[in-house]
């Protein structure tokens, strides 16, 4: 898993896929049925999501590890995730909120860096997930943040620019 995390964060503005049209609808149907949550946790979609223009399997990669955090860090016998976006004149704005556990304020910015997890059990996690959604968020000309209250639950944010040029791997060396 750590090697399969390091692979797909190195590729990231690096190789790169066809950049097209992207249903965000159908693309966060798929990737909830591929983490296929328990029954006791219910997720919505506020909106509807818009279609952009960016490479799919990013975008898939973006709300597959939100998604996948927010189930995994539920701890309440009713889950509940609610995924919404609003838009302005120059960016769409996302967010992936949660019911569970919540981070204390003081690794809001930790849990971006790679290979920073705040669980310590035996899970599965290599601590790259949050590290790669920054990166193709950056990638997209778009920021990305956590708003938390431990016991509450948390909400993550980022941004897209609506016509946005994708930066590669050598934008981001200067």
């Amino acid at each position: 898993n750590l090697i399969d995390g390091i692979l797909q964060y190195s590729r990231v503005g690096r190789l790169q896929e066809e950049s097209r049209q992207v249903n965000l609808n159908k693309v966060v149907a798929d990737v909830i049925d591929i983490l296929s949550p328990s029954e006791n946790i219910q997720i919505e979609i506020a909106n509807k999501l818009p279609i952009v223009y960016c490479e799919k399997t990013r975008i898939e990669q973006v709300f597959q590890n939100l998604l996948s955090n927010a189930i995994k860090f539920i701890d309440k016998p009713q889950g509940k995730i609610l995924i919404d976006c609003t838009e302005d004149n120059d960016y769409w704005h996302f967010s992936v909120a949660d019911n569970g556990l919540g981070i204390e304020k003081q690794y809001f910015e930790r849990i971006f860096q790679i290979f920073q997890k705040l669980s310590s059990n035996k899970d599965d996690s290599t601590g790259i997930g949050l590290a790669l959604v920054k990166k193709i968020v950056e990638m997209y000309d778009g920021k990305v943040w956590v708003e938390s209250e431990v016991g509450q639950g948390s909400t993550f944010f980022f941004t897209l620019k609506k016509q946005v040029q994708i930066k590669h791997a050598e934008d981001f060396i200067k």
